[in-house]
Formats: structure tokens, sequence, C-alpha cells
């Protein structure tokens, strides 16, 4: 449930949070970026995503198998992989999925779909890498109260995290409403999607990022990159794109 990487700085690392579905839009805002793909079977830059890869969207098939088959891509389980995939082993959870963008799923080969939820089921719920002397850590929604970071993850690598604990790391909105100083300790920043933030700026609240920029939407993105030095937002560049109506282009914005 928890990944450990340590990252060299050679290459460029980006951090990109719930596409939803959206495949070529994803693709359209890693073609403005230049993101260098695998060259000759050399990886060259990184992309994390972190969590809500299907449902709402046109594509989560799409994107689910550009995460498996890309050494270069990384993603972690937001609460949408994990309601599709409770859904799938329990046809009494599928109502919830089904009213949060799930039904795509009705389209798609039965055995191609089960093949990628079992990809989705097994993605990590965060990661912490090491880049540079910072620590950088990644989860979907929330560090759980009162978890510390390193306390976090050890639960994660122990098998000892609740359910409890595990509903909030995915589902949570209370810390991004109600706590906008509180930092999590033993990490130098947390980077997170889920809650949506207003006029696609990622929203700093002590050492946690929030970086949703709302992608379900179709027509914008939000994607970080990694810049080597500063403290939390200081340690990354900000990109934002909207799509014109008349022209259908990505813009920079």
């Amino acid at each position: 449930m928890h990944e450990y990487l340590q990252l060299d700085i050679q290459y460029d690392i980006y951090f990109l949070s719930d596409p939803h579905g959206q495949y070529q839009l994803m693709l359209d805002v890693l073609e403005k970026i230049g993101f260098r793909y695998p060259h000759n079977g050399q990886v060259r830059d990184r992309l994390f995503i972190l969590g809500d890869l299907i449902d709402r969207g046109p594509d989560s098939m799409a994107i689910l198998a550009f995460v498996q088959n890309n050494p270069a891509v990384y993603a972690i389980q937001g609460n949408h992989e994990h309601m599709a995939c409770r859904a799938f082993r329990n046809p009494d959870h599928q109502a919830l999925w089904l009213m949060n963008g799930g039904r795509w799923h009705e389209h798609c080969d039965p055995e191609a779909l089960q093949a990628s939820l079992r990809f989705a089921q097994a993605l990590p719920v965060c990661y912490t890498l090491q880049i540079n002397g910072h620590q950088i850590g990644l989860i979907h929604a929330a560090v759980p109260s009162p978890f510390d970071w390193q306390y976090f993850t050890h639960c994660c690598d122990e098998g000892l995290l609740s359910d409890e604990a595990l509903t909030d790391a995915i589902w949570d909105r209370e810390a991004f409403l109600h706590d906008p100083e509180m930092a999590i300790a033993h990490i130098d920043a947390v980077v997170m999607g889920h809650n949506i933030v207003t006029g696609l700026k990622p929203k700093v609240c002590g050492n946690r990022i929030y970086i949703d920029g709302a992608m379900s939407m179709g027509d914008r993105g939000m994607i970080l990159k990694y810049r080597r030095g500063g403290e939390v937002l200081g340690l990354f560049q900000e990109y934002a794109f909207l799509r014109e109506k008349d022209s259908d282009q990505l813009v920079w914005i």
C-alpha cells in the first residue's frame, strides 16, 4: 500500500491528479509541457498521477492501460478506484459507483475490465519520493488524523491501517476545508488531489499541496513539475491550461 522511490534529478518529474477518464486531454497536457516518453528502452521523464484515473470522462480504460504499460508513469489509488473495485467484488456497492460516474464499465469487455480493475486495486495508497534531499509524499485526499507521515506509511507497510483510516486517506475533505495551516510531520511536502482547487492554482495548507484542477470537466488541466529547490510550493513549477471553445486548442493560462 506504500511505495518508496529514490529519483534522479537528471530527468523531469511531474505530478497530476484526478484525470477521471479524460485520456486525450491528459495526453494534450503532456504534449504541451514537452513530456519526454521512454525512448529506445530508456525512461526519461516521470509522471505521478494522484488517483482517480477513472469515471466521469470518456476513456477510463485507456488511462488505466496508459499507466499499466508505461514504465515512466506511476499512480496511486483514489476513491474512484476503490469504489470500482469494491463494486466489482460486491454488486451491493455498485449503486454508489454508478452514481459517481462508473456507468462506462457497462460497455467494456468483462475480462478486460476485470484485468484493469485488478491492476487498479493493486495500486499503492501512497508514495514517498526522495528527490535531491527532499522527501515528498503523495496521497489522494488526506493523511488521516492523528498520523504523521512516518507513522502512516509504517502502518501501510505493515498492514496495520484500519478501514476507517484508509477511507480518510482517499475520501477526506475536512482537512482541505477546515485546516489551512496544519502541516504533516516528518515529510517536506505532501501532494494531494481529490479536493478541487479554484482558479487552476494549487492550494497550499501548511506543507500540504492540493492539485485537483478539475480535469474531469474535460476542458482544463493542471500539472506540477519538481524544480529542485525551495520549500513546499517552492519545490514545484505549476502549469495550467484551458481548451478554447472556438479552436479546441489547449492554451496556457
